[in-house]
């Protein structure tokens, strides 16, 4: 069981915001935010973590903690809100050396390609 929804629901309230206002800040429609707090859709991996950015909470305690159970006292989560700014081109998942690692593989395969291809008759 995950508590996505009652999370995201939980959390919104904590900061005294509608579903509009969250869904203008994450670039999404209100029924879209209605519609993961209610369990009728979840959001994809990369809104996770936008979600997660702007919430100011880790991914996993977003979806497998019951917040509203966990936090009696209502004590405010997420301190350090801010908007989630979309015009960065970096994405904050993307290793530097998982990136060096996949772009000498294709420069690999593409020396192979070429190897191959010298091999092929000419017509």
């Amino acid at each position: 069981m995950h508590y996505l929804g009652k999370n995201l629901r939980y959390l919104r309230k904590q900061m005294s915001k509608t579903q509009s206002e969250i869904a203008s800040l994450i670039k999404k429609g209100q029924t879209t935010i209605g519609n993961w707090e209610n369990g009728i859709s979840e959001p994809n991996l990369d809104e996770l973590l936008v979600i997660s950015s702007f919430f100011d909470i880790p991914l996993d305690t977003l979806i497998k903690i019951d917040l509203a159970e966990s936090n009696p006292g209502h004590r405010p989560i997420g301190t350090g809100l801010t908007p989630y700014d979309h015009s960065t081109e970096a994405s904050p998942v993307v290793r530097e050396d998982k990136l060096s690692y996949v772009l000498q593989e294709i420069k690999s395969l593409r020396e192979e390609m070429e190897r191959l291809y010298a091999r092929l008759p000419e017509k």
